[in-house]
């Protein structure tokens, strides 16, 4: 008999955990095809209690706003009485099960908590809820909760408005948010290029093709004959937005109106001069990839709802690049193979794993979820954005396999679209408050690796870090494009910014695309998430009815406004703020509150600077989550 040494006994156990690991994330390349997700979702990947609790409080108040929009007209005196016969209808009718003791006390403290959110009663209603549905599982759950939402919508608004306050009865307990009343300026319009919900497409151009053919008349009824579009060029002033990815998508019709996508050029430029807050300024746009009679160049002086509709066009071109590309693929789904690999190849005591675990908390759970329902058929991609869901899924996909791992650090993203320069392009507040929130983190990244790995030679020799390169970017594990130096890792500098990618990826750029859905994207007429007239309506002159119809109908609208509104809600966790004793090395402590102190430096540097700017406040640290768990 042989008896087995301390350190054989810990090797052993690390193998075991490892080997249940390995079970427990399993691969997906079905789910959204070729993309590698989490087969099954293991039990502690789960939202937590109080995940579900915040999306309490936010789901609480869209109920009310959606149930006095479409119940509100039936004469009862108070939203306590318009949620009581709700809630009977929706027993009446089947949509929750029924159960006497249950029901009647649900009817007693449901309302209570649906108008005035208080906690106690979200954690009795979430146990009568559980003994509802305690025999059936999840999927009766599902189920009844979806006869539930079908019941909120039965008697919503629909059909096209004839004027654009219809759309702010739909906000009767939601506040109209503060775009609503200048998003037709053409500054803000270029303000949003590098501060709005999707600031990563602006890139420096030194002249145009031919498939855009603006002129300099074009461009000097903008900026002035004084300037020119050769100058504007060679003087580092010209920016493009180009939709061309966008280009031959299948325009879907779900659930009934037939919906346009579009594939628009976009030209905006800085005025000469030195000043630091010289703005964007909106020069051009063709609403299609080839010039000519359907796509003709439109400017600010084109008319005003040819402008305006032109201007759509490209909010509703940069929704859909945004929510497939920008936030679906480059973040959510960017991250997700990282997690499985960190837990199937990194033991529990592994420096890097206990780094990068609380930055993957709820993302497997939130994009498990958003395969299931967000982007599946029916779901609600299908319903508000332009194209197909199929084509949805396939942009997200083409949108993660072009984006390099190695060249997706930000530095090299900014550089590689010419937008580095502050000289150049002085207002670009995405750009200075995300290369703050950078630093920071590849700051504490590259104190914290120094403790474990004094020299290259250490990080070439551990197994452990080798077999999770390997695996990140292999075929069979998480197909992580362009990841690695010659196979591996063989540097430090290197890990520190492979680290820094994946946790400003999981913070602060998910932040940034996620949160401005709510103060930007969900009120239809800021920024429809469809059009619902072709671009070729801009070959004749544009009336402000024809203006109204490319936008959402009402019942869209609605829809629109819900989804986006949960989904840029749910703060949950905070950058830099790790559990208490989480790191449990005593050495850890200092640079742990050198970063937390890089963090509100970085806070109070963005403050001061939306004194001097249009605010911008989606890279404020306090309000960065500390990973994507919505």
């Amino acid at each position: 008999m042989t008896t087995s040494s301390p350190n054989n006994a810990v090797n052993s156990q690390i193998t075991d955990s490892l080997a249940v690991a390995r079970q427990q994330y399993q691969y997906n390349y079905t789910h959204i095809p070729a993309i590698a997700m989490v087969d099954e979702l293991p039990d502690q990947e789960q939202f937590t209690s109080a995940w579900f609790c915040l999306l309490a409080q936010v789901v609480r108040i869209i109920f009310i706003n959606t149930l006095i929009v479409n119940r509100g007209n039936q004469g009862s005196p108070s939203v306590r009485d318009d949620v009581k016969r709700f809630i009977l209808e929706a027993l009446i009718k089947g949509a929750i099960p029924f159960q006497v003791g249950v029901v009647a006390r649900l009817l007693q403290i449901l309302p209570q908590f649906l108008i005035k959110s208080i906690s106690k009663d979200f954690r009795e209603v979430d146990d009568l809820l559980f003994s509802l549905f305690k025999e059936g599982g999840i999927t009766i759950l599902r189920d009844s909760l979806n006869r539930v939402v079908n019941l909120l919508y039965k008697d919503q608004p629909r059909g096209h408005v004839t004027n654009l306050k219809d759309y702010e009865k739909l906000l009767p307990e939601i506040p109209l948010p503060a775009i609503a009343s200048t998003y037709q300026e053409d500054e803000v319009f270029a303000y949003m290029q590098v501060a709005g919900f999707n600031p990563l497409m602006i890139k420096r151009v030194e002249s145009l093709s031919d498939r855009f053919p603006v002129t300099d008349e074009h461009y000097q009824a903008v900026m002035g004959s004084e300037d020119s579009l050769s100058a504007a060029g060679q003087e580092g002033r010209l920016y493009l937005t180009d939709y061309g990815i966008l280009d031959g998508a299948i325009n879907g019709t779900f659930p009934k109106e037939q919906k346009y996508l579009y594939a628009p050029f976009a030209l905006f430029a800085v005025p000469r001069g030195s000043e630091l807050n010289r703005l964007l300024r909106p020069i051009a746009i063709q609403c299609g990839q080839t010039p000519g009679p359907d796509y003709p160049i439109i400017t600010p002086n084109s008319g005003k709802y040819s402008w305006l509709f032109a201007k759509t066009v490209v909010l509703i071109a940069d929704a859909n690049f945004h929510e497939a590309v920008s936030h679906l693929g480059r973040t959510h789904l960017f991250i997700g193979p990282f997690v499985m690999t960190t837990y199937r190849q990194l033991p529990p005591n592994h420096p890097l794993r206990i780094l990068l675990h609380p930055h993957f908390e709820g993302t497997l759970a939130i994009n498990d979820a958003a395969q299931r329902a967000l982007i599946a058929p029916g779901g609600g991609v299908d319903r508000l954005l332009s194209s197909t869901v199929d084509n949805a899924r396939v942009l997200a996909v083409r949108g993660l396999q072009s984006y390099g791992f190695n060249n997706a650090m930000l530095p090299k993203q900014l550089k590689q679209r010419g937008v580095d320069d502050p000289n150049l392009l002085p207002v670009y507040p995405y750009r200075d408050d995300a290369l703050l929130i950078w630093n920071a983190i590849h700051q504490w990244v590259s104190d914290y690796l120094k403790l474990y790995y004094p020299t290259d030679k250490d990080i070439q020799q551990d197994a452990a870090l080798q077999a999770w390169a390997a695996e990140a970017q292999a075929y069979d594990g998480g197909r992580i494009p362009d990841f690695g130096e010659n196979g591996g890792i063989q540097t430090r500098e290197y890990l520190a910014e492979a680290v820094t990618l994946i946790i400003f990826t999981a913070s602060a750029q998910h932040g940034a695309v996620n949160f401005p859905q709510k103060d930007l994207m969900g009120y239809a007429p800021v920024l429809p998430l469809a059009g619902y007239l072709p671009a070729s309506t801009l070959k004749n002159e544009v009336t402000e009815q024809d203006y109204l119809n490319l936008l959402p109908p009402l019942d869209q609208a609605q829809r629109q406004l819900n989804l986006l509104s949960l989904l840029g809600s749910v703060y949950y966790n905070k950058l830099g703020n790790y559990p208490e004793g989480y790191f449990t090395d005593p050495q850890v402590k200092p640079l742990l509150q050198a970063f937390n102190e890089n963090l509100q430096q970085t806070e109070d540097t963005i403050n001061q600077r939306n004194l001097h700017r249009p605010s911008y406040e989606y890279l404020l640290p306090s309000r960065i989550p500390q990973s994507i768990n919505i």
